[in-house]
């Protein structure tokens, strides 16, 4: 068994899904931060006084405003270069690098799909993917391949049908079953025109809360099933691209797209209509896979092994990470707590207030709003997380000891409402903050969530 396992993931499969991918995924990666400097998600970065960051990366320093342009103007290049096939290994890696630093770079700028972009970004730099069809070929960087190991297709396909199957088990919540999320998000689209009025209706939150699960819970199988397969990528454009009218989303529809498309054997893009049918047959011949080009020799028994020790490390993490939520007690859309990593993909709305009361040894208190340090989109997101809440309290006590002031205490008055819930506090605010450290453990300082409110 142990035997047909290892050779069903070292079989030699066509490159052309790969070359397909590569251009997708280097492009796709690339705009979406060239869409963030037009659309101005960067001034999230260069204009915070505070940066929040990742418990154990406290010590990375804040980039100067032309630091931060630039790793936007690297993913961007990287992307286009990988897309080509140019310096590939260095700019995949690049690529990855880039993602990764914004995310540590700024806590409140989470967002799943670009974790999910650093992930993919960094397989990417692992792959052959410029064995074909690429800069690397034309110059003689490296020699062409016809064919490459089918390990490097199954791991893209375990990443994202992970994702869909996380997504339907977040989804298994009271609220979600109860149409809560939905009903306010789409609530809020109701001056759309022509579909305003529909999409604002009770009956389309009931719909599309119901549809999102089963699509997210059957979608993997289906694809899985070579008879059920063109119906279920029928309906994963119809749930995507409606995310696109509905929702926007940047990039991640199409990519969600791109890499559901992988399902299909490793040799569709050459069966593709049209112009792009006709590149791939043109710049990639089709292989023989009893004897693939260029002629290959075998793995020896030490990189069999590494290899697979390399896939199984990654797919135990990818397993167990988004699992850790379960570990802590209440509900992981209240506290926080588990929630970042774990694919769950717009499952909860929150609203709410936050403002902290600075006590000096004087017996003077001062009322500190935090709009007056942060920018929009981190004093939204500080108002519903606990551990934000906690950082900056110490933030803003460094503040005052810059100063010349020594707080003795920092106290918050936050009230959040979870899904259309009652408001309710997040942290007493009786609770001196300042003495609290953060940390991987509950926090028992978290006030109860909302009755009945998951």
């Amino acid at each position: 068994m142990a035997t047909r396992f290892t050779h069903a993931l070292f079989r030699p499969v066509d490159i052309a899904w790969l070359v397909y991918f590569r251009l997708g995924a280097g492009i796709l990666l690339g705009l979406e931060h060239v869409g963030g400097i037009v659309r101005g998600r960067v001034l999230n970065y260069t204009q915070p006084q505070f940066h929040f960051r990742y418990l154990g990366w406290e010590w990375l320093p804040a980039l100067p405003p032309a630091g931060i342009y630039a790793v936007y103007t690297l993913v961007a290049v990287a992307g286009v270069a990988v897309a080509a096939g140019c310096h590939y290994r260095l700019m995949a890696a690049l690529l990855s690098l880039g993602y990764t630093a914004l995310l540590l770079l700024e806590e409140t700028e989470y967002i799943n799909h670009f974790y999910l972009y650093a992930l993919v970004a960094a397989l990417l730099a692992l792959l052959p993917a410029h064995r074909a069809a690429s800069a690397d070929v034309r110059a003689g960087r490296v020699a062409p391949a016809t064919a490459v190991p089918a390990w490097t297709r199954l791991i893209l396909l375990f990443q994202i049908g992970l994702v869909y199957l996380f997504a339907a088990l977040a989804k298994l919540n009271p609220d979600w079953l109860a149409a809560r999320p939905l009903t306010i998000w789409l609530a809020a689209k109701a001056h759309y025109p022509l579909v305003g009025h529909a999409l604002a209706s009770p009956a389309a939150a009931w719909f599309m809360s119901y549809a999102g699960l089963a699509f997210d819970a059957l979608v993997v199988p289906l694809l899985l099933i070579r008879r059920t397969r063109p119906w279920a990528f029928g309906a994963a454009a119809l749930f995507h691209l409606s995310n696109v009218v509905v929702f926007g989303l940047g990039t991640f529809p199409w990519f969600s797209l791109l890499i559901t498309s992988l399902f299909f054997a490793p040799d569709f893009p050459r069966r593709l209509p049209g112009f792009v049918g006709r590149w791939f047959r043109q710049r990639i011949p089709a292989p023989d896979l009893a004897n693939p080009l260029p002629p290959p020799s075998p793995p020896t028994l030490w990189q069999r092994r590494l290899v697979l020790a390399g896939l199984g490390l990654y797919v135990l993490v990818q397993v167990l990470l988004p699992l850790r939520y379960l570990l802590y007690p209440g509900s992981t859309h209240w506290t926080e707590q588990g929630h970042r990593f774990s694919w769950h993909l717009m499952l909860r709305t929150k609203s709410g207030s936050a403002v902290f009361r600075v006590r000096l040894p004087n017996g003077r208190e001062d009322t500190v709003w935090p709009s007056t340090y942060l920018t929009r989109n981190q004093a939204n997101k500080l108002t519903y997380s606990p551990d934000l809440l906690l950082q900056f309290a110490h933030l803003l006590a460094q503040d005052y000891q810059r100063r010349g002031l020594q707080p003795v205490a920092v106290y918050c008055d936050s009230w959040v409402s979870l899904n259309g819930h009652p408001s309710r506090p997040l942290v007493s605010p009786r609770l001196n903050l300042l003495p609290l450290k953060r940390g991987l453990a509950p926090y028992p300082w978290i006030e109860p969530e909302p009755l009945g409110g998951l």
